[in-house]
């Protein structure tokens, strides 16, 4: 061997020599870059008593290239020949101890030990909560089996897996939930990053596909008390926001005055941000607004809504030309678009034609130096606001569809007049080409204070009768779906046996939603949701005490069809069935909210996982002849977010009719798509509009197509083009509502729904 290689070679054993120098290159490959402090706390040196000893070590690391000391951050960091002698350190000691006879455990990358029976007992004890005795009769019976393996190399997770395997044999299974290791199959993690391939995601969705599976599984395992984690699994109810549920309330409804008033205080969730004053203008005002969206989103599961937009933001603009005020609203479009992600970080605008009767007599929030006036007197403002957000919509939608924000026109009693024709023809422009605008019927009196998200999800002024404290500051804590045709397979059409059974489903959802409520006073606490937690006027911006906690109803239609013998729209005593079903379900849950003071409401919104999961699950328990579902039979599902299949062919007023039935019952959300084909002007849509609102108790509702966009000339198109109608290219990205919001269809997790989406051969 030449001399050179042998002297390197020297240097780099003599460099290692030393206990502590191996004990410091294992620190950092473990810890990564650490400073010359760290290294020693973490080393358990005295600073005074010990540091010419460690400087010495840490200087032959350092000059035998084992060790890099990083300019920028004066920290030291391992090199790559410092980890090569990690590894063949390590594989010294395993061949070592094998050699010996010993069980070897390695416990991760860097650390390879002997087998200790001591520390299972400890992990039992501490982790577990198993009495000190039994936990040593668990551990010596665990060693006894790993020393019969036919290996001498074993890992923690395996030693892991033969404890749990003798505490299900002795009947100890609350322990072993206690004790199971939260994590992804590696199969499930190479799925997850081609699955994220194939609908043009980024890495980090695989990131946060292995963090979901984890929080999911702490939650049904270690959350939830086993009947309702049985429950869940079983396919009787679904948990929504599953892989959040420990963290997170799933939506929020903003007060923007709040804001435009004071600012954004930072601070609560990072000591070294600057606080935000308030607005000056309107381009201050929209900076503001992005930059309250943004923080609080990470804290939310699902979208959050800024009501009254164009309303709250009409005092900022009286001295800004009309140009500027759509350039800003434009850019605010623009940079809200790159918030939404998979439909989360989304958005929901409320939008006033005219000023709602509850703020007219409230004082406006307006730029320092602007004398302050009541809203009422802004009308005109923030009709101005409106028309160049509706044209800022309109030319961004040309480019691309608009996913985000979402806009909703509130249809109040002047807009059935032909007052506001002019700006409502503007609004329903956006309707007619591409469908992504959304209009909620306020013409009734009592829905003056409704606010809407575009996920269908409602929030009214029934629960204190005050308007700012029952829709502003608060939103839904989340929402459990109860499988309404499980409960009429199982009554085998007995009405005392169905109401019972829906009653008994009922309770268990409620249960659910306590602990939600719980673990979300608990983060609270925690300071782990700084924004939400942040203090006004002696309380939390977060009025979780108001917030509503759902119970979505799946498969009306399928349940009704199954005890009655009809769908909904086949016979009206199937409908008066359905009636009968929501109103005790109402009943009931009014009852409960009266006894526990908790703010209950009956959605008929679920997320599409549940529409499959939980009819999947049927199949399986009842086999297909005898579930009643929508779709093939390799992707069956219920109906989820409207009273009506897609597929049935009835008149769209009959549909209308019928909707108009169930939606005043459903106060915690509603929703109904109106499938356009052919050419809509904005006129005739705008009559359409007008006559849905004045003849159907429709709450929320919007026109839809499916859209076409092409990446080369940058165009929307109507309907599923195959090629570009203007350039020819196959490179087409194509749109539409999976549930309320329109998604890319490789985006699209409900395979059932899919199917039905017309294709032109």
């Amino acid at each position: 061997m030449p001399k050179k290689r042998t002297q390197a070679s020297a240097n780099i054993f003599d460099a290692v020599s030393a206990p502590t120098r191996i004990q410091t290159l294992n620190l950092l490959a473990t810890k990564g870059p650490l400073a010359y402090s760290e290294i020693m706390e973490l080393l358990k040196f005295e600073p005074t008593k010990d540091a010419g000893k460690f400087v010495y070590h840490l200087r032959n690391l350092v000059s035998s290239g084992l060790v890099d000391l990083e300019r920028g951050t004066k920290k030291y960091k391992i090199t790559e020949l410092g980890t090569k002698v990690i590894t063949f350190s390590q594989d010294l000691e395993e061949y070592s101890l094998k050699k010996s006879g010993r069980l070897v455990v390695r416990t991760s990358k860097y650390v390879i030990e002997e087998f200790d029976r001591s520390k299972i007992t400890l992990s039992l004890i501490e982790e577990a909560g198993v009495p000190p005795d039994l936990a040593e009769k668990i551990s010596t019976e665990a060693e006894e089996r790993l020393l019969q393996l036919p290996t001498r190399y074993l890992t923690a997770p395996l030693i892991r897996e033969f404890v749990n395997a003798i505490l299900i044999e002795k009947g100890l299974e609350d322990y072993r939930h206690k004790l199971t290791r939260l994590g992804m199959p590696v199969h499930d993690v190479t799925r997850a990053m081609d699955d994220a391939s194939t609908q043009a995601l980024n890495t980090d969705a695989v990131h946060a596909a292995a963090g979901n599976q984890v929080m999911r599984e702490y939650m049904l395992l270690n959350a939830l008390p086993k009947e309702i984690a049985d429950a869940h699994l079983s396919g009787q109810i679904h948990i929504s926001n599953s892989d959040v549920w420990m963290l997170k309330p799933s939506s929020l409804y903003h007060d923007l005055r709040l804001f435009l008033k004071h600012g954004l205080n930072a601070q609560n969730a990072n000591l070294a941000a600057t606080p935000i004053r308030p607005p000056r203008d309107l381009a201050e005002a929209l900076m503001l607004t992005l930059d309250v969206l943004e923080p609080f989103g990470k804290e939310i599961a699902g979208e959050q809504c800024i009501d009254y937009f164009n309303l709250f933001l009409s005092p900022y603009i009286r001295k800004t030309p009309a140009e500027d005020v759509k350039k800003r609203l434009r850019s605010f479009l623009a940079r809200l678009s790159l918030m939404n992600w998979r439909g989360f970080g989304c958005v929901t605008l409320g939008l006033e034609v005219t000023v709602p009767q509850h703020l007219k007599n409230a004082t406006a929030v307006t730029p320092e130096g602007v004398k302050s006036e009541n809203y009422q007197h802004y009308g005109e403002d923030a009709r101005k606001v409106l028309w160049w957000l509706l044209e800022a919509a309109l030319e961004q939608s040309e480019v691309t569809p608009l996913l985000n924000p979402h806009l909703i026109l509130k249809f109040r009693p002047e807009c059935l007049t032909d007052k506001y024709d002019n700006l409502l023809k503007k609004a329903h422009e956006l309707a007619a080409k591409f469908g992504t605008l959304y209009i909620a019927n306020l013409t009734r009196e009592s829905e003056d204070a409704s606010s809407y998200m575009a996920t269908g999800e409602r929030i009214g002024a029934e629960w204190t009768k005050d308007w700012e404290v029952d829709t502003l500051r608060t939103g839904c804590l989340d929402n459990v779906s109860i499988n309404l045709p499980r409960i009429a397979y199982e009554a085998r059409k007995n009405d005392e046996r169905f109401f019972e059974t829906l009653e008994k489903t009922i309770r268990t959802a409620e249960k659910a939603l306590q602990i939600k409520d719980k673990v979300i006073g608990d983060r609270m606490r925690q300071k782990l949701l700084p924004y939400l937690r942040q203090h006004v006027t002696n309380e939390s911006y977060y009025r979780q005490k108001y917030a509503t906690r759902a119970i979505s109803i799946i498969g009306l239609n399928e349940a009704v069809k199954f005890h009655i013998g009809y769908q909904l729209h086949e016979e009206p005593m199937a409908q008066h069935f359905a009636v009968q079903v929501l109103e005790h379900l109402t009943s009931l849950m009014n009852s409960i909210s009266e006894k526990t003071g908790t703010r209950l409401s009956l959605s008929g919104i679920s997320e599409e996982e549940a529409s499959q999961r939980l009819t999947e699950h049927d199949v399986d328990r009842y086999g297909f002849s005898m579930v009643y579902a929508q779709g093939r039979k390799e992707h069956p599902y219920y109906t989820y977010f409207a009273a009506l299949p897609d597929e049935v062919e009835i008149s769209q007023d009959e549909k209308l009719q019928l909707e108009g039935k169930i939606h005043p019952m459903l106060k915690g959300g509603h929703f109904t798509p109106i499938a356009l084909n052919g050419e809509n002007t904005a006129n005739s849509l705008l009559r359409k509009s007008k006559e849905i609102c004045e003849k159907h108790s429709i709450g929320l509702f919007a026109y839809t197509y499916t859209l076409s966009y092409c990446y080369s000339c940058q165009k929307t198109f109507r309907g599923y083009k195959q090629r570009c109608p203007t350039c020819g290219t196959t490179q087409i990205t194509h749109y539409a509502r999976q549930s309320t919001r329109y998604l890319p269809l490789a985006w699209w997790s409900h395979l059932g729904r899919l199917s039905l989406i017309e294709r032109p051969r």
